[in-house]
This record gives structure tokens, C-alpha cells and sequence, in this order.
């Protein structure tokens, strides 16, 4: 009987007043204070527990905490929150208070009170709140169990509408997808040994049979393993395959088999095979897929072992085989499987039979609803594309699945279709081949494939900017030819793959550009000797831009020469010459002033030198200036200038920056 609450509610809220006199008030070990009643509520006897806090009564407020309900079979309490509102709970009573178990804290306010628990429960050997305890965990147990037989019930309705495994299945799996042995007691010296092989079941001869070989047996033409009966010990194999059953107009359910063989002492295996997960793939409108997935408990259920979800592991980044929903597919069902469904012409029998390799069925399902031109790529034998849309992160938008021709499809010309059908390329690969076709590449075929050859993925579009395919691949061979073995200065070879010559030829010939070098010579197009034409090009540069430095950095002094001087106290102000002049000053004095040459160069600053007028050559400060404002002076490691210097470099500020008519220093 399930207690009616808006009844209950009537009878919630007992306001019976407690005597302050009451020795309850003051036992610091209770907190709650229960008195009971039995009242008749909708034809069935029901007993009502009022708990009251302590403290509230001791405050004068005799409203229940707690107001609980225990029917034979049912129970539920009605709590008080602070902000005077209730709300009903079905914890048990234990579970009510913060602490477990709750009725540690509470005490009647009368023995009348324990004895009507007791006598509500017709057992007067126990204590109230034991015998309430152990009914309500009984009434929670069975809640339980209620649930999961309602979830079990659910899941049970779920599996009724699929079709038994096919009868051959266990065949199939025997010849199709177990490994198959040689079993043969070794002789020393015999060309021709007999066994027993464990597919077919036939005794048959193989020459020259090594434990753990390959070979064909003779009579059903599977590969087999040899094995020695005196060395093969306890053989373990398993494996899993799938199996695609229609369940309803817009639903698959794909099952998942497992099947373990064990070779003991005998040639004939132990086999045990059972269905381990089902998972239920329907289209939805938004274009998708959605996915149900099941697993099998193996036992503990109370109408089924199967449970909702994804089979829980120890990691997700250690493998486990029971979770593992990759395997081979049966096909001979699916013909019946798919028809009336939307993967009714989905490519699964071509595909697998391409690579006849385990594969997860939920993501080829998922790609066919999402990609019109999946089943296009399969059956015109582009099966690596397919595979990365599949079941690669890599998502293309290569693909033009607007267009029904496979070259307009693949962005290339009609007649490299059959090129790249025998090339089987991913889409990296292809988008390589694409941009040659819209450069109308000659020869694009080839340099394709002397890139896939020597494993050449960039830089080449950059070269052939100045050259024909044909000419670049065969400068390159024989440069990586002349070139490969040759050591550097520190021992190891220059180019360690053809990529890396690919990669420095592509920088010779930007710096060239760069240097407004005629790119349509043949000597500039094609040195001899690519890496010494490459450093002789790049020595340039830089003879070059220091060259420009030297004369930006003269060009600043010559501005201000003679024009900063300034002498007192034995010291004096000096100009640097050169920028070696400036590291030097740097490496002398330890600081990091030889840094600042490009600056210099740049007019973003000045660097001045302080000198002892008896020791001009020998480093003592260094000062930095920018416009008429003295930045930093330092001298040996970074030191702040000393009293004496200070002075002097106010009196250079104040006479010399501050002047009127004074250069601004960068």
C-alpha cells in the first residue's frame, strides 16, 4: 500500500508542548526529541513519528523537524525547512539527520512512545528504532528491486525485437576469423611431415615443417601455423566479429561476438563464444546518427544481465578486449540486414572485403548518413579516402559532395582519376595532387610520385614557381646523390633526407629572388654544388646588411661628432669608431652594451664612452642616451657610476644636452 500524502498532510505539524521541567532538554548527548502516534489515514493503520529539535523547544517552538509516516510497506517524511516551508523526502529515517545513524541523536519523550513502534510492529523483544530501521531498509531493498526490474523490463523490451544470431555463425567464425594451426609430432630428418590441421580437421603432409612457420594446408588452402605437439604447450586465441541486424524501418542493431579458442592437449579447441555488447544505430532527422549501446553484465541481474551504457573498465588508456568493438563483420546477412533501411546500399561488404581487417561498424554507419559520396568513394576504389572520413580526425573540405563525376568530386582532372585510383592516396596526398592540377602541372603524375618515393611533403610548389617538375626532380637526385654523404663540421651528413635538400633548395632560391639574381640562368637555377652556392648566397646577405649597419651606424655619429665633448675632473667623452668598438666595450666591462649596434644603427640611441683622460684606451663607463636624456650609465658588471662620476655626468647634462642648440641624440 503506497501512503497517500495530501492525506498524510493533515496529520504533519503536531504541535504537542514539551515541560521545560523535562530532563530531556538538558542531556547534551540528544539532539532530537520523538513522540509517536497511530492514526487510521485512508482505511490503513499508519504510525506517525513527530521529531523535534532540542534546541527549538528549548526556545519555546514545539514544531516538528521531521513528521514521519510508516505504513506496512511504505514510508516518507515530511521535512521543515528554516524558511518555514516543508517538503516530503523518502530517505530512510538513519539518513534524516547529518550524522549516521540518526537515531543516535534522538530519544522518546516517553516509554508510551517506543512501545507503540513496538506494538505497531508486533515485536516487543527489540527496541523502537531498530525495529523501524530494519523495516524501512527491508522497504528500501525492495524499492530496489522494483527499479532495477522496471529497467530490466525496459531493456528486455528493447531486445525483443532482434532476430536470433545466424546458425552458421559459429562456423563462420571457425574458418573465417580464428587463426588456424598445423599440429605435427617433430621427426628429425623427415622432408615430408604429417599432421592435423585444426580448420579442416584433415590429415595432411607439409614439407619441411619449422614450429611457428607459415604455410598453406593442402587440403582447404587456409594459412596455418605449425606447430610442434612437443613444443606448442597451452594455446590461447580470441577474437571479435560483428553482426548488422535490421530491428525496425530506420534501425540497426549491431552485436558484438566474442570468441575464445583454447588448444590444450588435444588438436581439437575448446571454444567458447558469446555475444558481449549490441548496439542500436537509428538516423534522426538532423542527419546523424544516435547510438544505444548495451553490454553484457554476465549475470547479477534480476530478469537480464544486459545493462544500458558502455562497459565500464579499470583505464581508458590500457586495452581491454571485452570493451573492444572493433572486429571482423559477418556478411553473409546483410543483403536481408540492410534492405528497407537507410543504409540499404551502404558499402560494408566492399569495404571490409577490401582489407578484410577488423573494423568498428558505428562510425562506417555514422559516415555514410553524413557523407552523401561515402558509398561513391568506396565503389569507385577510393578506400583511404573513405577510411579518414571514417575514422580519421582529419576532416577534409576537399571533397566537392555537391558534384556526381568522381574528378569533379576529387577537385582533379578526368584523366588522372584512374592514377589515383591505383594510388589509393589520403587526403593530405590529394591535396598535394590538387594544387597541381589547377597549375596544370605537367608531368604531375610523376613528381607525385617521387614525392610519395622520397617522402617529400613541402616546398615544392615554391620551387617549381621557377622550373618545370621534370627539371626539379632530376637537379635533385643528383644533388642528393652528390651531396648526401658529405659531413659537416660537426660530423653528421647535411641532408639527412631528400626533403631536407628539397627544403634548402627552396631557400637558395628565395634568397636569389631576394637578391634580384636573374632566375631564368641556368648557373643561378642549377649550381653545381647547391650547398656552397646556398652558404655563398647567404654570406652575401649578411655582408650585406652589416655592410648597411656600418654605414647607418657612421652616419649616426658623424651627426653629433664633436658636437658632445666634454672634459672635467680628469675624465672625458669619447666616440666609439666601429661597432667593434662597442662589443669590445661590452666583453671589457662585462655588460651587454655590445647588444645595442643595431640600435645605434637604427638612431634609437646613442652610446658614449667615459673615459680617464690618462687612460683613453682603457674602458671605465658606459653611457646610453636617447634624445637629450641620459638613460643609464654602467660601468664593470652592470656597477652604478661612483660619486665623482656622477658629478660629471650632471655637469655634461647640464652643459652640454640642456645647451641650447644641443644634437638630439638619436
Amino acid at each position: 500500500m503506497k501512503l497517500d500524502r495530501r492525506k498524510c498532510r493533515k496529520y504533519a505539524d503536531r504541535e504537542l508542548k514539551i515541560p521545560k521541567s523535562n530532563g530531556l532538554l538538558y542531556a547534551e548527548q540528544i539532539g532530537y526529541i520523538i513522540r509517536t502516534a497511530v492514526r487510521g489515514i485512508d482505511h490503513h493503520r499508519v504510525l506517525i513519528l513527530y521529531v523535534y529539535p532540542q534546541e527549538d523547544v528549548m526556545e519555546g517552538d514545539f514544531r516538528p523537524k521531521f513528521t514521519v509516516f510508516q505504513g506496512r510497506d511504505d514510508f516518507v517524511t515530511l521535512a521543515r525547512k528554516e524558511d518555514g516551508t516543508a517538503a516530503w523526502r523518502v530517505s530512510a529515517f538513519d539518513d534524516l539527520g547529518e550524522s549516521w545513524p540518526f537515531r543516535r541523536e534522538c530519544a522518546f519523550f516517553s516509554p508510551k512512545d517506543e512501545e507503540r513502534i513496538q506494538g505497531f510492529f508486533r515485536e516487543k523483544e527489540k527496541k523502537g528504532l531498530y525495529l523501524l530501521a530494519r523495516v524501512q531498509s527491508g522497504i528500501q531493498q525492495q524499492r530496489r528491486m522494483e527499479r532495477q526490474r522496471r529497467k530490466e523490463q525496459e531493456i528486455l523490451d528493447r531486445m525483443e525485437a532482434l532476430p536470433p544470431l545466424p546458425q552458421d555463425i559459429g562456423e563462420w567464425l571457425h574458418y573465417n576469423v580464428m587463426p588456424a594451426y598445423f599440429f605435427y609430432d617433430y621427426k628429425k630428418g623427415r622432408q615430408m611431415v604429417s599432421g592435423t590441421c585444426s580448420s579442416c580437421g584433415k590429415e595432411v603432409e607439409i614439407a619441411g615443417a619449422r614450429h611457428n612457420r607459415q604455410a598453406a594446408c593442402p587440403g582447404c588452402g587456409r594459412e596455418v601455423t605449425m606447430k610442434a605437439r612437443g613444443r606448442r604447450g597451452c594455446l590461447h586465441d580470441r577474437k571479435t566479429c560483428q553482426v548488422l541486424q535490421k530491428t525496425g524501418p530506420d534501425e540497426l542493431a549491431i552485436r558484438i561476438v566474442k570468441c575464445y579458442y583454447t588448444y590444450k592437449t588435444d588438436d581439437i579447441p575448446e571454444k567458447f563464444i558469446r555475444e558481449n555488447a549490441r548496439l542500436f544505430v537509428k538516423k534522426i532527422d538532423a542527419g546523424g546518427i544516435q547510438c544505444d549501446m548495451y553490454y553484457d553484465s554476465y549475470g547479477g541481474g534480476l530478469l537480464t544481465s544486459w545493462r544500458h551504457g558502455v562497459r565500464p573498465v579499470f583505464s581508458h588508456w590500457q586495452y581491454n578486449f571485452e570493451a573492444d568493438q572493433s572486429g571482423l563483420v559477418y556478411c553473409g546477412n546483410l543483403p536481408e540486414a540492410l534492405e528497407g533501411t537507410p543504409w540499404q546500399y551502404c558499402p560494408v561488404k566492399a569495404y571490409h572485403g577490401h582489407y578484410h581487417e577488423e573494423m568498428e561498424m558505428e562510425p562506417f554507419l555514422s559516415t555514410y548518413i553524413q557523407h552523401p559520396k561515402f558509398e561513391h568513394l568506396i565503389k569507385t576504389g577510393f578506400f583511404v579516402l573513405a577510411s579518414c572520413l571514417a575514422y580519421s580526425r582529419y576532416r577534409s573540405s576537399v571533397l566537392d559532395e555537391t558534384q556526381a563525376r568522381t574528378h569533379r568530386l576529387l577537385g582533379v582532372m578526368a584523366e588522372d582519376v584512374p592514377f589515383l585510383r591505383q594510388l589509393d592516396p589520403d587526403f593530405s596526398t590529394l591535396n598535394i595532387f590538387r594544387e597541381y592540377c589547377q597549375l596544370n602541372l605537367k608531368d604531375r603524375q610523376k613528381l607525385l610520385l617521387w614525392q610519395i618515393e622520397n617522402k617529400v611533403e613541402r616546398d615544392v610548389l615554391k620551387i617549381l614557381e621557377h622550373m618545370t617538375p621534370h627539371k626539379m626532380m632530376r637537379y635533385m637526385e643528383s644533388q642528393y646523390s652528390f651531396l648526401v654523404l658529405r659531413q659537416t663540421k660537426y660530423g653528421t651528413a647535411r641532408y639527412s633526407s631528400m626533403q631536407a635538400l628539397v627544403s634548402e633548395y627552396r631557400d637558395y632560391l628565395d634568397m636569389c629572388v631576394k637578391q634580384k639574381y636573374d632566375m631564368r640562368n641556368s648557373f643561378v637555377l642549377y649550381p653545381k654544388d647547391l650547398q656552397k652556392s646556398h652558404d655563398k648566397v647567404a654570406r652575401r646577405i649578411k655582408m650585406k646588411a652589416d655592410a648597411k649597419m656600418r654605414r647607418d651606424f657612421k652616419a649616426a655619429y658623424n651627426s653629433i661628432m664633436q658636437r658632445m665633448d666634454f672634459e672635467m675632473d680628469g675624465m672625458k667623452i669619447l666616440y666609439p669608431a666601429t661597432p667593434d668598438e662597442i662589443i669590445a666595450e661590452g666583453h671589457a666591462l662585462h655588460h651587454c652594451v655590445g647588444g645595442y649596434v643595431d640600435r645605434v644603427a637604427k638612431k634609437e640611441c646613442i652610446i658614449l664612452f667615459l673615459r680617464r683622460s690618462a687612460e683613453e684606451s682603457k674602458p671605465f663607463y658606459t653611457i646610453e642616451v636617447r634624445g637629450r636624456q641620459v638613460i643609464q650609465v654602467r660601468g664593470m658588471k652592470n656597477d652604478p657610476p661612483m660619486p665623482k662620476v656622477e658629478r660629471f655626468m650632471k655637469q655634461w647634462e647640464k652643459e652640454v644636452l640642456a645647451a641650447p642648440g644641443a644634437p638630439v641624440a638619436a
